[in-house]
């Protein structure tokens, strides 16, 4: 703790702040200083003082950041939302009171879904439900799109709930996993390699095939690896990065040659490949009753960190 005036060259950086009411008593203040009079706290909201009534403070150096460790689940949900958000953009995005409606002709439930926002949480998940809904209806309906909700539990239980409670019905579950990046040696099995590109392929997009999807992994810059035996395209994995973090999507192998480690190999060069573009994290979805899938991201390193649902209003 210090009772020197606060080190204004250290704006931006994170403080412990008590400060000394002259009615009595002391009360605490923590955030990002702002300016000499104030600072933001973690809701993002922007707390005075008067520099006068600090009694000491304290900057709190902030640790090295872990994948799925650190801020409260909650922000840290709404972090992970936001970065699969940007990673896999849809091709259009209209906000209405902190429900994110995306709309990219029916491609992907992710990039076809109202995602719930911080804004929503801070306002009240379910102020004005009735009008923001018949809002959201409209939107999908002139877009002849069915009204998929993208809500991650347990934050947006209260939301699922009431949307159960109208007739909602659960299209799927996922798992969200997270892991911490480092360097590490690749192993690819005999008589495979593993390619990278910037650029999308038409061999990338047709393993399996998904008319309109590359208007939505164009939609942000991106690294696509592929498996080739003798020339063929017989893998795929996309990257890319937002805020440190390595979104890693489109993972599949031709059934022809599953069972082989090929799966395994491709995330792990995924992996090296954030790492070696500076991400420090990286996050991936996979359906939660998809065991295979899951095994062999845990045993790269990846942890269960929450799971969403897709609630579809029949």
């Amino acid at each position: 703790m210090d009772t020197h005036p606060l080190p204004l060259e250290r704006i931006g950086q994170r403080f412990s702040i008590r400060l000394h009411d002259p009615e009595g008593g002391y009360r605490d203040v923590v955030g990002h200083l702002k300016t000499a009079t104030s600072l933001i706290n973690r809701k993002g909201q922007e707390i005075s003082f008067d520099p006068a009534q600090i009694f000491v403070w304290r900057e709190i150096v902030e640790l090295p950041s872990l994948a799925g460790k650190g801020a409260p689940l909650t922000l840290r949900v709404l972090e992970l939302d936001q970065i699969c958000n940007l990673t896999w953009p849809a091709t259009e995005s209209v906000e209405n009171s902190g429900w994110l409606m995306r709309a990219s002709g029916g491609v992907t439930n992710r990039a076809n879904s109202v995602l719930p926002l911080a804004a929503n949480l801070e306002a009240g998940t379910l102020t004005d439900f009735t009008e923001k809904l018949a809002a959201t209806q409209d939107f999908y309906q002139k877009r002849n799109l069915p009204t998929i909700f993208q809500l991650a539990l347990p934050t947006w239980q209260v939301l699922y709930d009431r949307l159960s409670s109208i007739g909602a019905v659960e299209k799927n579950r996922s798992n969200t996993m997270v892991t911490d990046l480092a360097s590490a040696e690749q192993w690819i099995p005999a008589g495979f390699e593993i390619a990278q590109s910037s650029e999308l392929s038409n061999e990338w997009l047709e393993l399996p095939p998904i008319p309109g999807i590359e208007k939505i992994l164009s939609g942000c810059d991106a690294t696509y690896l592929t498996i080739l035996k003798n020339g063929q395209t017989i893998g795929t994995c996309r990257i890319a990065i937002a805020k440190g973090w390595s979104s890693i999507t489109r993972v599949y192998v031709h059934k022809d040659f599953r069972g082989q480690g090929l799966g395994k190999a491709i995330v792990s060069a995924a992996l090296q490949a954030s790492f070696e573009q500076g991400a420090t994290k990286a996050v991936l979805q996979v359906e939660a009753n998809n065991a295979i899938a899951i095994g062999v991201y845990e045993s790269l390193g990846f942890n269960f960190h929450h799971e969403y649902s897709y609630l579809e209003l029949k």
